[in-house]
């Protein structure tokens, strides 16, 4: 009699083990029916719809590019220019604008050989930003 309930009880424990799996369809490649769909979709909001797809205040900062580059095959020397438009379609004020030039980023021999540095002279003031 002991030895039956000894077995009777730990089939118990051992289905209620096998039981505790929390994702109904383990296999599947959805999550689990009862999952709430905030940790699946993203709330929609004024940014972005439920789709994720831009809402009505959805905005994107834009820059415009025009570069001019010359190269000296002979004198081994780059000369450029740029003019970069920057349009600002948030809602807030910049009051100011970050540019940041890496040269030869990806280069094995980096500033090897290098004459002069690059230059960048100031052309724009704050009331043009």
């Amino acid at each position: 009699m002991k030895t039956a309930l000894l077995i009777l009880s730990a089939t118990c424990l051992f289905q209620t083990a096998f039981s505790q799996n929390t994702q109904n369809n383990p296999g599947a490649n959805h999550g689990n029916k009862f999952e709430q769909l905030g940790t699946t979709l993203p709330t929609p909001n004024e940014y972005r719809t439920a789709s994720g797809a831009p809402g009505p205040k959805y905005w994107q900062q834009r820059a415009d590019y025009d570069i001019k580059a010359t190269l000296d095959e002979k004198a081994l020397k780059l000369t450029g220019s740029e003019t970069v438009t920057y349009f600002n379609n948030s809602g807030d004020v910049l009051s100011y604008i970050w540019l940041q030039l890496d040269e030869n980023e990806h280069s094995s021999t980096k500033n090897a050989n290098y004459q002069t540095g690059s230059t960048i002279p100031q052309v724009a003031t704050t009331q043009q930003l």
